[in-house]
Formats: C-alpha cells, structure tokens, sequence
C-alpha cells in the first residue's frame, strides 16, 4: 500500500518556477508587482503542480479565535531580555482582546505547521527572525497574517517590527570617534552570527561608519568574561578602545566593573541596556547608554499584527525604530 502523496506547497511552485517562495505569495496576493515574465512562470508552475494555499487557514480572519502564536528564540542565561519581550506582547495582546500561544524556535517550521494544523491561531508573531529563515515558507503557506521581530533578507508577505541595527552601528561607531577612540572591539563573537538578522544588519552599519573614518574594528570571538583584558592587550600607550555587543552585556560589564576597568580611561564601555544601569550600580552612572527600546517594539508588534487582523486591504509593512542615547 502507497502512502498518501504530500499536497504541494509554496516552496515547491517556488522550486518549479526558479523564484522565491516571496515571490510565489507576491504572485498570489498582487501585494507586490511583479513582472509579466516571472508571474507567468509562477502560474505555470502552480497549474502543474497543482497547488492551492491553505484557505482553510485564512478563513481564521472571519472566524475569530482570539489567539495570537507567538514563536520566541531560545533563552539566554545572560539577562531578561526575552521575558520583556514577551511580558510586554502578552500585555498589549490583552488590550486587543487577543492571548498568547507560545511556541519555542527550537520547534523551527515544523513547529509552525503544528500550530497551523490545530487551527487555533488566527495570526502569528515570529521573533529573532534569521537572514534566511526556515520559518517563513510554511507561514506563507498557512496564509495567516503575520509579524516578524526581525528584518529577513527577502521581505515576505507579513509586516516587520524591529530595531533599526544599520543605524545603531553607525550610532556606535559616531560615539567612539566623539569618544577619541582609537578602536572599537566588539564582543560577543558578533563574525560567528552574521546569520542573524540583526547582527548582519548591524555589522553592516558598523562598517559603512567606521569606512569613512580612522577607527579600527576588532570582532572578538573570545570568552565575554576576558573581554577587559583583551582590550586592554590590543590598547598601546596614549590609545583608547571602545567595547560594545549586542548580546553579553552584563558579563562583561560586570567584568569591567570587578576589574576596575571602569574607570580606565583606556577603555570605553557603550552598553545596549533597556535598563536604567544607575538603578543597577552608581558606579555606571558614567556609561554610555542605548535604550534598543524593546517595549515599544513589542507593542508595536502587536499592533501592527492588529491592523492586518481588523483592517480591510490591510498591507504589509516594515517598521524600523530607531535606537536613541538614554541621557544621563
């Protein structure tokens, strides 16, 4: 006895074709114009294959489930930084009317095609979205709306929310040169990650900035609690370096802090912290501070996701929001 044969799916019309699976939900919700010559091929590959998207899943609009699947990243032991997430896309969900149905990364697409088959969500929030993400292709498919806390490569048929990572480099690189740096050292093994959406983007903004000015950048890939040495090693006389990562914050200024690095003129912490740092430690009242604003991001998010829930022709878009210096 055969088995039952798989319906096609997106990334097969995208395979057949030689397109995107973007292009493929371009084709088949006109959000995005298209050429004669790629539309055609794309129709004619669905004829073939006879695809059809999950309508099903899109009826979800009309019969309302009150429930939002949120897919979070694995937690890291370094910091809260997930659970703000999270704690703020419950609440402002609750405003809406809307819970959330938690789903973890790990799970990866084929988590989200569990979600999808159960009919429980109506909409989904996907978060630390990759350049190039397995999870988009069966969102596509199920034809739920949807938001991406993450810029990927190729925008797909579903809004972005995120911080603005090119202009934060850029941001990070303009303090070092106001700061008479000599170097930039940046933790975290950042080179390791460029996979990451955001940490791409961000690198990309540390370059374009630190090409037009005399700044070295050194991408440091070794264990966060030796970052201060390190530094201190790469920092010749009459010379200055400043320290920043996206992720490992607290380590390593906790190990400035436990080993007076702090107040080394030789060395410069900027910290990304949602946190006011006074209220952690008198002693980083003088650290430079970037607020990546997680809450109004995650209450964007929500919104936004709203909008394509309650608003007829609802498109999507992307929304960047901007980093800023918390004033001391």
């Amino acid at each position: 006895m055969t088995g039952r044969k798989k319906p096609p799916t997106s990334q097969d019309v995208a395979r057949l074709a030689g397109v995107s699976q973007s292009t493929v939900s371009y084709v088949l919700t006109g959000s995005r114009p298209i050429s004669d010559a790629t539309r055609a091929r794309v129709e004619d590959a669905i004829d073939k294959l006879g695809y059809h998207p999950n309508s099903g899943a899109r009826t979800l609009r009309s019969q309302r489930s009150g429930v939002i699947g949120l897919m979070v990243p694995e937690a890291e032991a370094d910091d809260g930084v997930l659970m703000v997430f999270i704690g703020e896309i419950a609440r402002e969900a609750r405003r809406h009317g809307y819970d959330i149905l938690l789903v973890t990364a790990q799970e990866g697409a084929g988590g989200i095609r569990r979600v999808v088959r159960t009919g429980v969500c109506e909409a989904l929030i996907l978060m630390e979205l990759g350049r190039f993400d397995e999870r988009v292709g069966p969102v596509l498919d199920s034809g739920l709306p949807f938001v991406t806390l993450g810029k990927p490569e190729e925008f797909p048929q579903g809004s972005v929310v995120d911080l603005d990572f090119e202009m934060l480099g850029r941001m990070i690189v303009e303090r070092a040169i106001e700061e008479r740096c000599d170097r930039l050292l940046l933790f975290g093994a950042p080179s390791r990650k460029r996979e990451r959406n955001d940490v791409s983007r961000f690198l990309d903004g540390i370059e374009d900035a630190a090409g037009e000015e005399e700044l070295e950048v050194v991408l440091d890939t070794g264990p966060l609690a030796e970052v201060p040495d390190r530094a201190l090693r790469l920092t010749a006389p009459n010379e200055r370096t400043a320290l920043f990562g996206i992720n490992g914050v607290r380590q390593v200024l906790f190990a400035m802090a436990a080993t007076g690095a702090l107040v080394d003129d030789t060395r410069l912490f900027i910290a990304l912290s949602g946190e006011d740092l006074v209220d952690v430690s008198p002693l980083l009242a003088s650290v430079p501070q970037v607020d990546p604003r997680r809450v109004e991001i995650s209450e964007l998010a929500v919104r936004e996701l709203v909008r394509l829930l309650q608003v007829d022709g609802a498109g999507p878009r992307i929304t960047l929001v901007e980093p800023r210096w918390v004033e001391g």
